[in-house]
C-alpha cells in the first residue's frame, strides 16, 4: 500500500505540476477520494465494482468473453490494499505536489540548459528535493495503516479465514467476538507501541524540516 501511494502520488504530483487544460477539475477528481468515508468507499467498491455478479468489473469481463473474477473471495488482501490505496493516494499526491511546487525552477532551467534530460532532472534534482516529503508521507500513512478497520469489516470480515485480518481487526475479533479481553488488550498494547515508534520518527523528521 505504501509503495502504491508513494509511487502513484509522485507520478500524479508530477502530472498535476504541469500546465494543461482542465487542471483544476483534475485536481478535484484526484483529491475527492480522500474525503469519502472509509465505510462508504468500501461499500462502493464491494457492490459497484468488485461484485462478481453485478459489479462493473464482472460486466467488463463478460463483455470481453472472460469469466468474472471474485476479487474479495480470491484475492481479499490485494483487494483491501487496493481500496485503502485508492483512499490514501490523494493525501500523498497533495503532500508531494506541495513539496514539488516549492522547488526552485531556476535549478531545473539551469539543468535543462546544461543538457540534462527529463529523467536526469527527476532523479538528480526533483527526487532529492522530495525525499523528506516522501518520508513524512510514509510515516503518517504507516500510523493510519494500523487503524484500518472499516474496509475489512465491510468487505471481507477478515476472511477467508484470516487472509485479510490485520492487527486492528484481530483485536476486534479477540475482544468483541471471542470475548478474549486479555488477548485483545495485549494486541492493543502492541498497536500503541508500534504507533508510538512511528510517531517518534515522524516528530524527529518534522523537527529536522523545521530546522532546515
Amino acid at each position: 500500500m505504501l509503495l502504491i501511494t508513494t509511487v502513484g502520488g509522485t507520478l500524479l504530483a508530477l502530472l498535476m505540476d504541469q500546465p494543461f487544460w482542465g487542471q483544476g477539475i483534475v485536481r478535484i477528481l484526484v483529491i475527492a477520494p480522500f474525503f469519502v468515508m472509509p465505510t462508504v468507499s468500501a461499500l462502493v467498491w464491494k457492490n459497484m465494482f468488485m461484485n462478481p455478479v453485478n459489479g462493473l468489473f464482472a460486466h467488463l469481463a463478460k463483455f470481453f468473453g472472460l469469466q468474472p473474477y471474485d476479487f474479495l473471495a480470491q484475492a481479499p488482501l490485494g483487494s483491501i490494499i487496493f481500496i485503502v490505496s485508492w483512499q490514501w493516494l490523494p493525501f500523498a499526491t497533495l503532500i508531494l505536489l506541495t513539496a514539488l511546487q516549492s522547488l526552485d525552477q531556476e535549478q531545473l532551467e539551469a539543468a535543462e540548459m546544461d543538457g540534462a534530460g527529463p529523467l536526469s532532472r527527476f532523479f538528480y534534482i526533483m527526487l532529492p528535493h522530495l525525499a523528506r516529503a516522501i518520508t513524512v508521507v510514509i510515516l503518517i500513512q504507516t500510523i493510519f495503516l494500523l487503524s484500518v478497520f472499516a474496509e475489512i469489516l465491510v468487505t471481507t470480515n477478515g476472511g477467508p479465514g484470516v487472509a485479510s485480518t490485520n492487527l486492528t481487526y484481530l483485536i476486534y475479533m479477540q475482544s468483541l467476538l471471542q470475548f478474549d479481553v486479555g488477548g485483545g488488550s495485549a494486541g492493543g498494547v502492541v498497536a500503541i507501541i508500534l504507533a508510538n515508534i512511528v510517531a517518534i520518527f515522524l516528530m524527529r523528521m518534522i523537527g529536522k524540516n523545521l530546522e532546515a
